[in-house]
């Protein structure tokens, strides 16, 4: 049953994501990102390897994007808030670790139960662990938007 697999997965995926996760649309290069590992689950029509090797590449991608936009908030920000946002940084990456940990449990869980597509499960596990990263790029990613909302336009010169 192939149309079951993605529904399936997504029915994995569902738990762990929160509500206002689901309804933010990605911008800047977190659209980016989502679109291409949607195109590639397309192309490897779910099958189980080739869309884990899919969401496996979409996560490098997810922690660079973070670095990303870390780094360019860290440049544009005033020195008390350069300071908050490495405090922010600090706890997020604990915070990280703790969601890191919940998905493993949560996965091992479902494995140990027999619940779910087994051959699908290191798919969720991998989309659970992208999503972690991926709300961290979007919420910096909004900071950034923020920020260019609050700039002045530049004058334009009369002809």
């Amino acid at each position: 049953m192939p149309i079951l697999r993605p529904l399936a997965c997504l029915l994995l995926l569902f738990p762990l994501v929160p509500l206002h996760a689901q309804t933010l649309s990605p911008a800047g290069g977190g659209q980016t990102i989502a679109h291409e590992l949607d195109a590639c689950l397309a192309e490897a029509q779910w099958l189980s390897e080739p869309a884990l090797a899919c969401a496996r590449e979409a996560g490098i991608r997810w922690e660079e994007e973070v670095e990303r936009l870390g780094a360019r908030l860290d440049k544009v920000l005033g020195r008390e808030a350069r300071l908050a946002l490495e405090a922010s940084r600090a706890a997020w990456e604990e915070g990280r670790e703790a969601d890191l940990a919940l998905v493993e449990a949560y996965h091992g869980q479902l494995a140990e139960a027999r619940l779910g597509d087994p051959d699908l499960l290191p798919l969720s596990r991998q989309l659970h662990r992208n999503a972690v990263w991926e709300q961290r790029a979007r919420y910096l990613q909004r900071l950034l938007e923020g920020l260019e909302e609050q700039r002045p336009d530049p004058v334009r010169e009369s002809p």
